[in-house]
């Protein structure tokens, strides 16, 4: 029965910022990026706001902090999309289906993890030179796909103007990337001590 339900927990979005008044910018807001990329999807189903240390202010570093505070959140990876090219800050990368989503089809925080190289994944990202990096999340429905007929996933719409840009930002050096792991792991270890 456990298997059954979990086929049904599930949401489906339209990953496309290109009706939204924001996009990916490079190092400040307003600056859209154009070139190669790869983002990471996330979802923290149940949620009613965004965690705090995940929307940080732009400034060095802030993707990575923020990626680390989203792991130890409880966010759940759900897509990868690699060496893709972004023309202006937009990005149109089509329907996603986020099986971690419960229950299926209701509002969650969507998570956006972009870097700025073709990189396959945001962890080999990070230790190419000179990459960059950003982090943002907002609450955002979904659609459940059992539904029949099938809704339409739904676009972007929980990243309103006043979340602003995606900036990527230069990121701290490997040995930096190193302590900011250990720091997570450390209150990953305090947390389950309570």
């Amino acid at each position: 029965m456990a298997l059954a339900l979990g086929a049904f927990a599930q949401g489906i979005i339209d990953l496309d910022n290109s009706q939204n008044a924001n996009g990916v910018a490079d190092l400040y807001a307003g600056n859209y990026y154009s070139g190669t990329y790869g983002m990471e999807v996330w979802e923290l189903s149940g949620a009613t706001t965004v965690p705090a240390g995940i929307n940080l202010p732009p400034g060095s570093g802030r993707g990575i902090v923020a990626y680390f505070a989203m792991e130890a959140d409880g966010f759940k990876k759900e897509a990868t999309f690699a060496d893709q090219t972004m023309l202006a800050g937009t990005f149109t990368l089509g329907q996603v289906t986020l099986p971690d989503v419960t229950p299926a089809g209701s509002t969650i925080v969507l998570a956006l993890a972009v870097w700025n190289n073709s990189a396959p994944s945001w962890e080999a990202g990070t230790t190419r030179g000179n990459f960059q990096t950003g982090v943002l999340a907002f609450l955002n429905p979904t659609a459940n796909p059992a539904t029949v007929p099938p809704s339409m996933p739904p676009a972007l719409t929980g990243w309103t103007g006043g979340l602003g840009d995606l900036v990527l930002t230069a990121s701290p050096e490997p040995d930096a990337l190193a302590l900011a792991g250990l720091g997570v792991a450390t209150v990953l270890v305090l947390r389950r001590r309570r």
